[in-house]
């Protein structure tokens, strides 16, 4: 009999530990819904912030106080939450869209000038991750009208596009989009396109805009890519240049040492320092206790109205660091 009772007590105690830590669990699970809330909302002030930024800046690109505290590398409270907001200039990077002119014919300028941004990119990282030429037909078939494979002629090697007959072979199959890019990471969906080229390309090439180079806020690699003949360290004179005193012309490029005609000529093809249209990249992430979340947009600016517009919005949830769920 009393073997029996304390196997009752046992098992007891059994299910009432269970119990007990079920009920820990739930707890658990209700105070991260509710720090993650708190977090997502916190990461939509952020947002805000910024867009009011964006707004009431004469040129947020060549504010030095607002691109320091708007640089990602600085954060504020929220009410539990600490926030860091981070915008970087759509216009200063090379538009992927616009490798074909609007008759359909291919825009060797433009082709040259991201020929020449994979070469910067492979020479910087030194053959660890090759970014290949094909690239380049590949996203012109991908974003043109017809279903005509590209060939690139003054390219040697690799200068073969792809159409559906190729993403109809892959498993899962798809077609061709024969679209404009809609964001930089529909890229994978292209032949070739790793995960690792996108992220090396990122800083550096766009999908929105007219095309026009804002000179003010491009990436060195960019200003490089702008001319075969442009070398390091013009570039880098351009960005200290402009870094003490924002461009007002592009007139005022003549007077940087190094400067020459053809180069001069090269980067007013598709330059600019005062794009008719801002768009800017907006990354705000904020922090709860354990978790963070995440919110990315892009945004454009009239620069006549000084309306912002929300083009695309994703958010991003990481639960301690290490895990990422895209609920864009």
């Amino acid at each position: 009999m009393v073997i029996v009772v304390l196997c009752m007590i046992i098992l007891l105690e059994v299910l009432l530990l269970g119990f007990n830590y079920r009920c820990r669990m739930h707890l658990r699970a209700v105070e991260d819904l509710r720090r993650s809330q708190q977090a997502l909302h916190c990461a939509r002030a952020g947002l805000n912030i910024a867009i009011a930024a964006i707004r009431d800046a004469n040129d947020i690109c060549t504010d030095r106080g607002l691109l320091y505290r708007l640089s990602g590398e600085n954060s504020f409270s929220v009410d539990d939450g600490e926030c860091t907001v981070a915008i970087t200039e759509e216009n200063g990077k090379l538009n992927l869209n616009l490798l074909k002119d609007k008759n359909g014919e291919l825009n060797r300028t433009r082709i040259d000038q991201l020929l020449q941004l994979i070469d910067l990119l492979n020479q910087e990282d030194g053959g660890n991750s090759h970014i290949g030429y094909s690239l380049v037909p590949c996203i012109i078939d991908w974003t043109d009208k017809d279903d005509q494979v590209t060939y690139l002629p003054f390219i040697k090697h690799e200068n073969l596009g792809v159409e559906s007959d190729y993403y109809s072979d892959l498993t899962p199959s798809y077609r061709c989009k024969n679209k404009p890019l809609e964001a930089i990471d529909e890229l994978l969906l292209i032949k070739s396109v790793t995960p690792q080229i996108v992220e090396r390309t990122r800083d550096f090439v766009t999908v929105y805009g007219d095309g026009e180079i804002d000179i003010n806020c491009a990436p060195k690699r960019v200003i490089e890519s702008l001319s075969g003949k442009m070398d390091p360290a013009l570039a880098k004179m351009i960005v200290e240049r402009r870094k003490a005193k924002p461009f007002d012309s592009m007139m005022e490029l003549r007077d940087v040492p190094g400067m020459t005609d053809s180069i001069y000529y090269a980067i007013k093809k598709t330059g600019t320092v005062k794009p008719s249209d801002r768009y800017f990249h907006v990354t705000s992430q904020a922090n709860v206790g354990r978790l963070s979340r995440t919110i990315v947009t892009i945004l454009r600016q009239n620069n006549e109205t000084k309306n912002v517009e929300v083009l695309l919005y994703k958010e991003l949830q990481c639960v301690e660091g290490n895990q990422r769920k895209d609920n864009g």
